[in-house]
């Protein structure tokens, strides 16, 4: 009995064992088979996607309220052409050379990384804690997703180039035989190449994708990435009222800027590593880019953000004769910041408790839309340096509660001397509910006119490998 004389549910469920490649090759064997396996096969479809990937509905199943798929998968998802467009994004990332050749695509295969992303299972199912299974802070094991991002770090290569390279009119054809992209003989922008107008051009995904991941090579390398980062930072005109002097789009609607979230990720990450002088580990990268790293304290059960407990962080800023300079220059020579210097704060160590008694207080209530899935939480606690026992601590208050759309949460932090307010840090943790970490900007509370700003993070501390230094309690 010839194989394509079987009922279709039989041979369908024949073929759901195969890898995706295989039901290819069977498709190319005659014109019947090549139409059994067609893009509307969708089951035969969701069987072979499940042999790579991570069913979505096991993160969408976790999500809260309507963040999540509604009813499970939605209607507009297409198991065979979301298959198809994340094995070809794989495939360009895994050769670097490809990603030139792949400009007009580029977007595409940065949202097929950032889908994976977003549906990568982070947590045990029902079925699996039924079963005995414990949550752990690194359940990356757990996900097929996960497991093939983090394979992509021997591609690191084909990765950057797509973060910094989509939305050029040209792409680097390949690195400098000391690995540099800058020093390739066929790159063909030239040094004095324009970052504010490549911002122009680069879609909002490569952005997003370059937070998560965290800093490349090549903004390591040169100079100019790094004045292309504080540019974004350390301008006055990107922050305001309408966006709470934080990352926040300057249109009211409360979405993260991820252009400005970029910057900020870039410069402060920098700054961190220069704070902890490589004793402590920062947790940035695509591992740490999605939900649950951090667990929930069982006896704070209500603690959705894992705002109870130690977090580990710093900030940086300008001398203000630089910053003024940077901002209130007229002509053609405005200061590109390159090489300005930049200081950077002491490492500093925060204690919080949830405290709803602060739920009134004017300074922790916003104008922008908040997603309301889950409630807003409340806090406060002290802030102290690691270094220095007779330092005195301060105090901190602030409040976290998820963006439009529920993804992504927002933090705001009131910092008090002497029982006056004296900075506003507003910060997006980017991987979303206890992820990674958190980033954003600070400034002054009262916002006077040309007042200092920068970036600032903060880690939750568990995901912080320390070594050598000594965190006072």
């Amino acid at each position: 009995m010839d194989i394509l004389d079987l009922p279709q549910e039989i041979l369908g469920h024949i073929l759901s064992y195969l890898h995706p490649a295989t039901i290819v090759r069977f498709g190319q064997t005659c014109k019947h088979a090549h139409d059994f396996i067609g893009p509307r096969n969708q089951i035969l479809w969701k069987s072979a996607f499940s042999h790579v990937f991570d069913d979505p509905n096991d993160a969408w199943s976790l999500m809260p309220g309507t963040s999540r798929a509604p009813n499970g998968t939605p209607v507009e998802w297409d198991w065979h052409w979301e298959l198809v467009g994340r094995l070809r994004a794989l495939q360009v990332i895994r050769s670097k050379w490809r990603v030139a050749d792949e400009h007009d695509h580029l977007e595409k295969h940065l949202n097929a990384v950032l889908s994976m992303l977003d549906t990568a299972k982070f947590a045990p199912t029902a079925r699996e804690l039924a079963n005995g299974k414990v949550p752990l802070e690194d359940d990356r094991y757990l996900s097929l997703n996960l497991q093939i991002l983090s394979d992509l770090d021997r591609y690191r290569d084909g990765l950057e180039n797509l973060i910094h390279d989509t939305g050029t009119p040209q792409c680097i054809k390949y690195s400098g035989s000391d690995g540099n992209p800058w020093n390739s003989p066929r790159y063909p922008v030239t040094r004095s190449m324009s970052f504010d107008e490549h911002e122009k051009h680069r879609p909002e995904s490569a952005s997003r994708l370059h937070v998560l991941y965290g800093l490349t090579v090549r903004e390591r390398i040169t100079h100019k990435a790094r004045g292309a980062a504080r540019r974004k930072v350390y301008d006055w005109h990107r922050v305001g009222p309408d966006n709470d002097y934080g990352p926040f789009k300057r249109d009211g609607s409360g979405h993260v800027d991820w252009s400005l979230l970029e910057g900020v990720c870039s410069v402060i990450s920098r700054s961190f590593e220069m704070c902890v002088d490589g004793h402590i580990a920062m947790p940035q990268g695509l591992s740490f880019s999605i939900p649950h790293r951090s667990l929930i304290d069982p006896t704070t059960p209500t603690d959705w953000a894992r705002v109870t407990g130690h977090w580990l962080g710093t900030y940086s800023f300008l001398d203000f004769a630089d910053l003024f300079a940077y901002n209130t220059w007229h002509g053609d020579a405005r200061p590109r910041l390159d090489d300005e210097p930049e200081a950077c704060g002491d490492l500093m160590k925060l204690e919080l408790k949830l405290d709803d008694t602060l739920s009134g207080d004017p300074r922790l209530h916003t104008s922008l839309p908040v997603c309301t899935d889950l409630p807003m939480l409340f806090f406060s606690g002290l802030s102290r340096a690691h270094v220095g026992v007779h330092r005195p601590a301060v105090g901190i208050r602030g409040c976290a509660c998820l963006v439009p759309g529920g993804r992504e949460v927002r933090w705001r932090f009131i910092i008090s001397y002497g029982g006056e307010d004296q900075w506003q840090l507003e910060g997006i943790q980017p991987g979303g509910i206890r992820s990674g970490g958190v980033y954003g900007l600070w400034s002054q509370c009262d916002h006077d006119t040309n007042g200092p700003v920068g970036p600032f993070c903060y880690f939750p501390a568990e995901l912080c490998k320390s070594t050598s230094v000594v965190l006072l309690a």
